[in-house]
């Protein structure tokens, strides 16, 4: 028969609970050991020295080089200065849960139990995600409910909770907004060599950096709820990549199955532009018969793959609300869901490029949504969503669409998910007046029209 220990009314001595966190949390013990060792060993000017110029490298790092200080050591230290010096730590944090009557009571041993944070990650300047771990007797919605007060008291935009797994929540706090003005449309460029068809400028992300997409060898699905801004980053493209359009390197194809999006850049599409569903189809199986054609020019050639030229032009299939036309008319979904298919699997090497936008980014609605590698997730109407368009976690690691609030003002902002480490980045599409797509369809023309007069 095992032991059976008695239930003690003693809480462990603070000793050990001091040793107990100390293991949880090493680098408080590390740190100053590592010091008392360099300083043991190299004597205390040599040790002075190596944390003065370790001090003064992390400086220049961060004055020379931002993309990269940004990227991979900002976060850290970040993190490190909101996790020890912010509210979530000692007591400030067991404050914080006991305004937000967001503990336990253990009744017999009259203990008080608390959640406790386990991490702090602080992906961008704009946001932390911080793992709890639940306290006994707690469940997700408890925080949940105490969502709004949290952020308040937390001095925060606003406050999602995301079930990491069973005992475990993150809380994703955003600590503001970094976008409070509207973007202007971007400068067209006056000439084709200043296109950089892998970094197309569409806006701003939350560093104040350009926020740039590829647009040749890839295809990309934007989703966002209505009045999200999903618009702004067509046409964002469309004037960043101006020249090329001007001068027949990039081909445009435009569903427009809402009518009234793309119809004033019509005259630029060279009558490659449909808006009833079944017109749409007839576009759709043209790209696919393109690019067929294309491909057997490129075997004839022996090419594997080509750059963009008058000779082998980008193709760039723009279809708006592609979930009315895969989900929501079952008499032409079956046909456009598998040309798209076609297209999207074996266009890259002949330059036939998507860009698709949708409201409700299930699989229900859109089957083929793994064939878009290059996600944008602007607003959205499901705390689902976010993991559906940028990769399961993306809630989690911060990408709070489903949290921006449904008014004009946050048009055009959203996340995507950087490719190198995967976390999701706030940025903002620049705004497109018509003002600004009627200089697009005068520059586009007007160049054209000049091409003609020269050749003749």
């Amino acid at each position: 028969m095992g032991w059976k220990w008695n239930a003690s009314k003693r809480v462990v001595a603070a000793e050990f609970r001091a040793a107990r966190w100390l293991a949880r949390n090493p680098e408080w013990m590390l740190a100053p050991s590592a010091v008392a060792a360099g300083a043991c060993t190299l004597g205390p000017t040599v040790t002075g020295y190596v944390l003065g110029g370790a001090v003064g490298a992390t400086g220049l790092w961060y004055r020379g080089h931002p993309d990269s200080f940004d990227t991979l050591a900002a976060p850290t230290l970040r993190a490190w200065q909101r996790r020890w010096f912010g509210a979530y730590v000692g007591g400030r944090w067991r404050d914080l849960m006991d305004v937000h009557k967001l503990t336990t009571e253990h009744r017999r041993k009259k203990i008080t139990n608390y959640p406790r944070v386990v991490r702090v990650r602080s992906y961008s300047p704009s946001i932390d995600t911080v793992l709890v771990k639940l306290a006994k007797g707690q469940s997700p919605m408890h925080f949940a409910r105490q969502a709004e007060e949290l952020a308040h008291a937390m001095e925060a935009e606003r406050v999602a909770i995301e079930l990491v797994k069973p005992g475990y929540v993150a809380l994703v706090v955003q600590r503001n907004e970094p976008f409070t003005e509207i973007i202007p449309a971007p400068d067209m460029p006056e000439h084709s060599e200043d296109v950089d068809l892998r970094a197309v400028l569409l806006g701003e992300d939350e560093y104040g950096g350009d926020w740039t997409e590829p647009v040749q060898g890839t295809h990309t699905l934007t989703a966002g709820g209505t009045g999200s801004g999903k618009n702004s980053l067509a046409f964002a493209k469309l004037r960043s990549m101006a020249p090329l359009i001007r001068d027949g390197v990039v081909r445009l194809w435009v569903c427009d199955p809402k009518y009234l999006e793309f119809a004033a850049i019509k005259p630029i599409t060279e009558n490659r532009y449909a808006d009833d569903a079944g017109d749409c189809l007839e576009l759709i199986e043209m790209w696919v018969d393109d690019m067929e054609r294309t491909q057997k020019r490129m075997q004839r050639a022996g090419l594997r793959s080509v750059q963009p030229s008058r000779e082998y032009p980008l193709n760039l299939l723009i279809v708006d609300e592609i979930g009315s036309l895969v989900a929501y008319r079952p008499e032409y979904a079956r046909q456009i869901t598998g040309l798209l298919a076609r297209g999207t699997s074996m266009g890259r090497a002949t330059l036939h490029v998507a860009d698709a936008y949708i409201q409700e980014p299930d699989k229900d609605t859109l089957s083929i949504r793994d064939l878009f590698p290059n996600r944008i997730c602007l607003r959205t109407t499901s705390p689902t969503h976010p993991d559906m368009v940028l990769g399961e976690g993306a809630r989690e690691r911060g990408a709070i669409a489903d949290q921006i609030p449904a008014i004009p003002e946050t048009a055009g902002i959203g996340y995507r998910t950087d490719e190198r480490s995967r976390v999701p980045r706030r940025v903002r599409a620049a705004y497109t007046t018509d003002e600004n797509i009627r200089e697009l369809v005068e520059f586009v023309r007007d160049g054209q029209t000049g091409s003609l007069r020269s050749i003749a």
